[in-house]
């Protein structure tokens, strides 16, 4: 996979975990390797909630077998997970989409 659609797919995900399931003032500790499940940010509804946007931004639909928890287990799991599901050519054309899910031009 190329490391920068991995990069890109790392940094969007860091944002939309930032603001969409932590909050602002929450994240400020948020590294590529915080333990999400471990420690409680990814649940059951979150984990819907974050496969759901992935499939809006970067038009991946993740396989039913790649739902594990080694894959959701941190932030760099879950990039190299969703772009290693990518086309090389789709993380330029992944659509920018906000965490309230409004597409961003």
């Amino acid at each position: 996979m190329p490391t920068d659609q991995y990069t890109h797919v790392l940094e969007v995900l860091t944002k939309y975990v930032s603001t969409g399931l932590l909050g602002e003032e929450n994240a400020e500790d948020l590294t590529a390797d915080t333990p999400l499940l471990e420690l409680g940010v990814l649940n059951s509804v979150e984990t819907a909630r974050l496969v759901a946007y992935i499939r809006e931004t970067f038009g991946v639909r993740l396989p039913p077998a790649s739902m594990t928890a080694g894959n959701f287990r941190d932030l760099k799991a879950i990039a190299g997970l969703v772009a290693g599901q990518m086309p090389s050519a789709a993380a330029d054309e992944a659509v920018s989409v906000g965490v309230d899910g409004d597409s961003r031009g």
